[in-house]
This record gives structure tokens, C-alpha cells and sequence, in this order.
């Protein structure tokens, strides 16, 4: 089959002026200069015969005709960067690209990683932490790490854990001496924006608290569980987060009840049935969780 196109040089240059209607944000996001990106454009525009692009002082908009080829450039891109992406994780066989929440991986993943080395040498662990939600396929991981609720998960995932919230105090907070529920007032509650985490905590333990102080607010739980380590006040914090910091003593709990609001984390695969070498990786994270609650159990009850 002879193709229409004889060139493709100026799809990319068109596919880029398209999504960003606009020369000069293509030309940035392609690293060439403006008049650059405009000639392939107006040579691709020659090869077809028509017009793609209404041009405006400071922006462009696509015709009828632009409109129609640009969803099919889109599409054909797509599908040759998902082959390409497909492709080149063959080609690092004993390569493990994922992706985790940030807090999620550098308070809880990051200091396990080691013992998985020690027994899977051959493995290489890739970790991208960052908090958007990947496609995994299309962005190149073999391995996500997600976090959701109970009951809004996708069919057939099983969690790899449901969290459970605590409140952490570091000992230099107190002096030493205990904070425990009569005197948990005194000091500063660090937390979440969202204050029902709290709530949810104090009304599990059946706690009623006068005024209490919520001015220490995190985005984050990584934030959170650091701010209580260096004694800005009493963290409600998620036990996988702060696990590795009780064990060491950098922590320590208020007496009371775990409370859970049914967050949990899963893993979603690039494929299904997994990779040998990825469903092997999600086996010893249920492993390392499973022994984590060991551990917790064993540090509450001592």
C-alpha cells in the first residue's frame, strides 16, 4: 500500500500545535523554535492540500479538517509510544518500573526495599513516588501502588492493606513522660486538613476533648508523621507510616483503639495475569505487610 504521505516530519509538529492551540507552546514543548515548528506545519498543510489551522495573532485554531486529522494522529501516536513503552520493558527483563503514592514510599517502601534485594538480587526495583494516578501501561511502569476505599475497588483486588490510625507523640514532646488520653489536651493535635480523621478517632475511643488545638494541618502523611517526629505536637497517624519510627523509638502511641475509615492500598499490574517477576514482587509486599501488623501487634502489646 503507497501511503498519501509521503513525509511525516510534520505530524509531530502538528499532533503538539493541536493540543497546545498555540506555536509557540508546541515549539516549547518540542524544543525547536517557532518558525521552525510553523514551516513543518505549513509543509504538511502543502503535502495535503488543505488547511489545517486558522492562524490568529496569538494563537491557532483548527479547522474542520485539522479537527478530524488531529484525533487521528492522536490515536496512531498513542498507539506507537504504547508498542515503543511495551517494547523496551522487554528488552530489561529483570526491571520492576513502579509507581507509589510519595508518603507511601518513602515511610514505608523505601526502608523494606532492602530485604527484598537480599533475597531477589536479580530484581531491580525501579520507584517513581509521586501522587498522580498513572495509566500504568501507557506511562511505562510494570507496577502500581494505589490507594482507595473499601468497596470502591476494582473487582477482584484483593487490598494489600486496610490502614488504621493512631496518635504519635515524639518522647521529647512530653519530656519524657506519657501522653495518654487525660492528658492528650495539652498538646497541639497534628492532623489532616480533613479533621473527621480525628473525630473518627476520638468518638472510636470515646473521647470528648474542650478546645482542642487542630492548627497543625498536612497534606500529606509522610508530612505528618515528620512533624510529630520532630515534636510539633500529637500526630493521628497512619500505622504504615509511622511503623518504622515506633519500632525505633522515634515515636511513641497514645493508649487507645486503632480507628479506620476503610482507606486500604492495592497494587494494579500493567498486566494480567501479572509478570512472573511482578507477581513475585507483590507476594513479599503482602509478605512485608503481613509481617508489619506482626510487629505492630507485638509493639502494643509490650
Amino acid at each position: 500500500m503507497r501511503y498519501k504521505l509521503q513525509s511525516l516530519s510534520g505530524l509531530l509538529a502538528f499532533d503538539a500545535t493541536a493540543r497546545h492551540g498555540s506555536l509557540t507552546l508546541a515549539a516549547k514543548e518540542l524544543g525547536r523554535t517557532q518558525s521552525a515548528v510553523s514551516q513543518q506545519v505549513k509543509g504538511l498543510e502543502e503535502q495535503l492540500g488543505f488547511s489545517l489551522f486558522i492562524r490568529r495573532p496569538r494563537e491557532v485554531e483548527l479547522t474542520p479538517a485539522g479537527r478530524a486529522l488531529a484525533k487521528s494522529v492522536k490515536n496512531g501516536l498513542e498507539g506507537i509510544d504504547a508498542t515503543v513503552t511495551r517494547l523496551s520493558r522487554r528488552n530489561e527483563p529483570n526491571v520492576i518500573r513502579l509507581s507509589a503514592y510519595h508518603s507511601f514510599a518513602i515511610q514505608w517502601l523505601i526502608p523494606c526495599l532492602p530485604r527484598f534485594n537480599m533475597i531477589h538480587p536479580e530484581i531491580d526495583i525501579r520507584v517513581n513516588a509521586d501522587d498522580h494516578q498513572v495509566d500504568v501501561a501507557a506511562e511505562g511502569y510494570d507496577l502500581a501502588i494505589r490507594g482507595g476505599w473499601l468497596g470502591k475497588l476494582p473487582p477482584g483486588v484483593k487490598p494489600l492493606r486496610v490502614e488504621t490510625y493512631m496518635p504519635v507523640y515524639a518522647p521529647s514532646l512530653s519530656g519524657g513522660e506519657l501522653i495518654t488520653r487525660d492528658n492528650l489536651a495539652n498538646y497541639p493535635l497534628v492532623g489532616y486538613e480533613d479533621r473527621s480523621y480525628w473525630n473518627d478517632w476520638l468518638e472510636h475511643n470515646n473521647i470528648q476533648l474542650e478546645k482542642p488545638d487542630y492548627s497543625k494541618t498536612y497534606s500529606h502523611s509522610g508530612l505528618l508523621v515528620q512533624a510529630a517526629i520532630v515534636g510539633a505536637g500529637v500526630g493521628l497517624a497512619p500505622l504504615a507510616t509511622a511503623a518504622q519510627a515506633l519500632m525505633d523509638g522515634r515515636l511513641k502511641c497514645v493508649g487507645g483503639n486503632p480507628s479506620s475509615n476503610g482507606y486500604c492500598f492495592y497494587t494494579v499490574p500493567s498486566e494480567e495475569p501479572p509478570q512472573e517477576k511482578v507477581a513475585v514482587f507483590i507476594d513479599w509486599l503482602h509478605d512485608e505487610m503481613a509481617q508489619m501488623e506482626v510487629d505492630l501487634q507485638q509493639y502494643f502489646a509490650g
